[in-house]
Formats: structure tokens, sequence, C-alpha cells
């Protein structure tokens, strides 16, 4: 397998958004300003609610949640994404619209269709046209469900989502040094508007994939093949967004501020250590690694001091910060953000959930299965940094992205593709509870 390149000392990536209610001197060119410094909205938001600080959080993202059309969006945020996703103003209201009514439609859909319910998603048509999809394997269905073109298709959603599971389970069952290697293999997961399986794969590794696909007995015309261009790679390398250190040396990027019980503390990407291992902060020991699990989950969280203050903050690199206001998860084609400290403030779509992914590394690489996937940019260092919705609900931390051989990131390369550990799971497996605002 290919090695992990772990975080490297790099400038992080100023990026020209900023929320109005924070700021900080130096800003980038084209930020709005507001008058004041960090420090004063920290003591503002202590003497609020009694809180402590944000030791960490880089992330900034946009996604759904159940009673998203109670909340507002997140202006700048929103503005960001349209920046990084070339949508119109116009095609960016009506996907939020779409993206908040999707998961109410795709229920309903799914009563009404039972076993011929095959997925729901949003697409692009002509011109400023943004449409919400339901796909149906019943050729003689009749409904119609307002607000949604209702498309039929070959196969079912549990059809597919069958398939993957036997293409987990092959995985699951290879044997190191007897079954065939899977370098080259990079990841596999439903996609309904496809109505397929995709699996992901080097140019050059097709006959692996077809073997691979071929021992799970997964059948044949559910699966797809795509290319993509660079390995999976744990993007290693503590404020959502902000770097952390090990050994001296920058290491991954903080997820989001959490407790445990009187703890304090941050989550962050599994593959970004081990138990036990000392994390510092601005040069100065600040915890250790508590809990950490990778590969199969690509999940940890650090145990912080006394001393330490944690706020409910992620950094938009351009001198300013949003708020985690829950952890609602973002619904499938939902904008999402996240913040890390090699490439700042970066937001795509989210193209698929459930993927299991191939991750590359000498650190002892492997399958992680449950992330989700994105059409956001990262690069080595941004590991373990935060996803969040244009609602700030917390999502995600980053995992891995398909960065080029020789490449530091994969920001302006075709096809990026980045994935993320969604949060709740890790809240859930480590006891931990979300500092917000």
């Amino acid at each position: 397998m290919n090695a992990v390149s772990w975080a490297r000392p790099s400038n992080a990536l100023v990026r020209r958004h900023s929320r109005r209610t924070a700021t900080a001197p130096g800003r980038a060119a084209g930020c709005s300003q507001t008058k004041g410094d960090g420090m004063s909205i920290v003591r503002d938001w202590l003497d609020r609610t009694g809180a402590g600080v944000v030791v960490s959080t880089l992330l900034c993202c946009a996604a759904f949640s159940a009673g998203a059309s109670e909340m507002k969006a997140n202006a700048e945020m929103l503005s960001a994404a349209k920046r990084d996703l070339g949508l119109s103003a116009i095609q960016a209201a009506r996907w939020l619209q779409l993206q908040d009514r999707a998961p109410a439609t795709a229920a309903l859909a799914q009563r009404r269709l039972g076993a011929h319910y095959a997925g729901t998603w949003i697409e692009r048509g002509d011109k400023d046209e943004v449409r919400l999809v339901v796909a149906t394997s019943d050729p003689r269905s009749r409904l119609t469900l307002e607000g949604a073109q209702v498309r039929p298709v070959r196969y079912s959603l549990a059809e597919l989502e069958a398939a993957k599971a036997r293409l987990d389970r092959s995985a699951q069952a290879r044997v190191p040094g007897i079954s065939r290697p899977l370098d080259g293999v990079h990841a596999w997961h439903v996609d309904p508007a496809s109505n397929s399986v995709l699996i992901s794969v080097a140019p050059d590794r097709m006959e692996r994939a077809i073997d691979f696909a071929a021992v799970s007995g997964a059948a044949s015309g559910l699966l797809r093949f795509t290319a993509m261009e660079g390995a999976p790679q744990a993007t290693a390398s503590v404020y959502t967004g902000r770097a952390y250190q090990k050994n001296g040396a920058p290491s991954c990027s903080v997820g989001f501020s959490v407790r445990q019980g009187a703890t304090k503390g941050f989550v962050t990407a599994g593959h970004c250590g081990t138990v036990g291992e000392s994390i510092w902060l601005d040069g100065a020991p600040a915890g250790y690694i508590a809990a950490s699990e990778f590969p199969v989950a690509d999940r940890a969280w650090v145990a912080l001091g006394a001393q330490h203050d944690v706020l409910p903050w992620v950094s938009n690199y351009a001198g300013a910060y949003f708020y985690v206001r829950g952890s609602n998860e973002a619904h499938y084609n939902a904008i999402v953000c996240r913040s890390g400290w090699k490439t700042g403030y970066q937001c795509g779509f989210v193209i698929a959930k459930n993927v299991s992914v191939n991750v590359v590394g000498s650190a002892g690489g492997g399958i992680v299965y449950g992330l989700t996937q994105t059409n956001a940019c990262a690069g080595f260092g941004d590991s373990g940094g935060g996803w969040i919705d244009v609602y700030e609900h917390a999502q995600g931390v980053t995992s891995a992205a398909n960065i080029l051989p020789g490449a530091e990131h994969n920001c302006g390369q075709f096809l990026a593709a980045t994935w993320f550990q969604p949060v709740n799971p890790i809240l859930e497996q480590y006891g931990l509870s979300l500092v917000t605002l």
C-alpha cells in the first residue's frame, strides 16, 4: 500500500468568507469586518452561557436537519457553498427548499412504494432547474408526489443495499497474504441516481475490481465501475480547523468540542493516533487520545486537561467562526462544508452515504465502513476537522481524500472526493455530548 502522508507544517489557506458575529484582525481582502476581537466574543459567549472556551473546531458545511425549515441558513456559509459548487442564487435557494423537503418526501415514498422504493435525490436540470426525484422499481406504479418527479428504474434500494452488503462481507472475509490484494479498489457505495452500486477503481486496476465483485457474489447487473484518480489517503498531518500536534509536529485538525461528564475534549479521526498518545496545543501538552478506532471505523476523541476551555465554534479561516447548534444529520445531496488547517474552509454536496472506503497508509490502512462521501476537497493535515451544514449542525470529521501521488491536496483535482466519519456514531460510541451554542 502507498504510505500515508502525515501532516507537515504549512500555512493554512485563508478563505474569503467570514461570519459577522465573530471577527479577528488580519482577515483576507473581500471579507466584511465588524469591530471587536476574538477574546471579547469568547467573554460574551461565556457570560451568556456559563460555559468554557473552544479549544478547537474546524468544520464548516451545509446539510439537512429535521425541522430545518424552522431554522435560518447561515448567509456566509451559503455564499461559500455557491462559490465552491457553482450554484446560482436561484439554484441555491431551490436546492435548500428541496433539501429540507427531501426526508419527508423520501419517507412518504418509502411507505407508499414499499419494497419497490429505489431512492430519492436532488439533481440539476437545464439552466437554473433543480428537481427532487423519487425512484421506483415498479413499472406499473402510478404514484404521484407533489414537488417531486417519480422515475422508474430497474432495481429497488433494497436490492442495491443487499449487493453492497455482499461486497462488504467479501472485503471483511479477505485473508492477508492469501486473498488477492484490493489496492486500486478505492471505494464502493449505493448510488440511487444511477440505480447501481458504484465501485471506484484506479484506471489500471479494473481487473482487481472485477475479481473483487465476482468473489462477493453480487449480481453483475447491479454493479457499475467508475475510474477514480488518486487513492483515498488519510489526510492526517485542536480548534475545529486548527492543528494539534503530536511528537512536536502538526498532526491532524480538531473536530468538535465535546464533554464526557466533567472531562473536556474534542473528537477527531481515528487514524490520527492511538490510545494514550499525548496531544499538544500551541507547543504545550494539552491532553491525550482517550479512545481511537481505525480501520473499520475512523473515530477518536481526545481528553483535555481541566485548564482548557471548549467552545462551540468552527473556524472559517478568514478570522471568524461559525457556531455549532446541534448534530441533526444532513440528507443525501445536502450542501456541507469542512474546515481544516491545511486547506481552510471548503464546501461540497453529500454524494453518498454508508460508503466503504479502502484507505491506504503506512499507519496501517484498511477498509473503513459507513463513511459519507462529498465532492469538497481536502489535504494532508485536514483529517479530523469538522463538517457542518448551513444550519450549523455538526455532521462529521474528515477521514480521507483521493489525493494524487506527490500532491498535498485534491483541491482543483478533477473528480475530487473526500469522505467523513459521521459525528453522531462517535458521540454514541464514547458517551460524549457535543458542545453547542
